[in-house]
């Protein structure tokens, strides 16, 4: 029985041999695709890992829709489970009827969320301007005059484009966030110099925890951590 089932199986194959070398061919590409998906993500969560580590990514941001003071600062800056905080300001503007920027401060001796330079340089005078790297589907070139709409956050509204820039911030390549104006979603970002603000209460308060950095980021041991060290 078993003789006369291989025959006839070895028979079924050479009449249609096409379909056979199909079905392999197939399966041999499916296997390839899982083994190299299997293979490629713990060097893709490993590089992600060393590029948050390596910008300072801060585990939490403290924001307030009335604002944040020193004091506030002062009083996370003494939490036993903080090792390091950042202040900044921030204001969303919509610069056209297309285009909605969120507008960053950035000291150069900022100790988290350091901003990776993709090209030119970054800020040193109160008249200069980074974009980020997505805002070059705009248009925009090193060099160029960036006008803000009036606001009275920022001392100036007029500046020069003198670098483009990626955020730790920012993962995902799209997304830069939501806002209650135009669209609703937030183009893409900018940063000025601290001192090109205006305002006195900070937007936002960047938190990095002790021991965080022992584990990767976005895995489940160190949401644990520092959920634990929020609480």
């Amino acid at each position: 029985m078993n003789r006369t089932y291989f025959k006839a199986t070895v028979r079924e194959i050479t009449q249609s041999m096409g379909k056979f070398v199909s079905i392999v061919l197939i399966i041999l590409l499916g296997s390839l695709l899982y083994v190299g998906i299997r293979g490629v993500g713990p060097d893709l969560n490993q590089s992600a890992n060393h590029y948050f580590q390596q910008q300072q990514l801060s585990d939490v941001k403290v924001s307030s829709t009335m604002g944040l003071t020193n004091s506030d600062l002062t009083s996370i800056k003494h939490n036993k489970n903080v090792k390091q905080t950042a202040a900044s300001h921030m204001v969303t503007l919509q610069k056209s009827r297309n285009q909605v920027v969120s507008v960053y401060s950035y000291q150069k001796q900022a100790k988290l969320d350091k901003l990776k330079l993709v090209s030119g340089k970054l800020p040193t005078k109160t008249n200069q301007i980074v974009l980020d790297a997505k805002a070059k589907e705009n248009g925009y070139h090193i060099g160029d005059t960036y006008q803000l709409p009036k606001n009275t956050n920022l001392k100036r509204r007029t500046f020069k484009i003198v670098g483009f820039v990626n955020s730790p911030q920012f993962v995902s390549s799209t997304d830069r966030g939501t806002t209650n104006l135009g669209s609703g979603t937030v183009d893409y970002f900018a940063c000025v110099p601290n001192g090109a603000f205006s305002q006195k209460e900070y937007a936002a308060i960047a938190v990095q925890f002790k021991n965080s950095n022992h584990y990767a980021a976005g895995t489940d041991a160190y949401n644990d951590q520092v959920d634990r060290q929020k609480s």
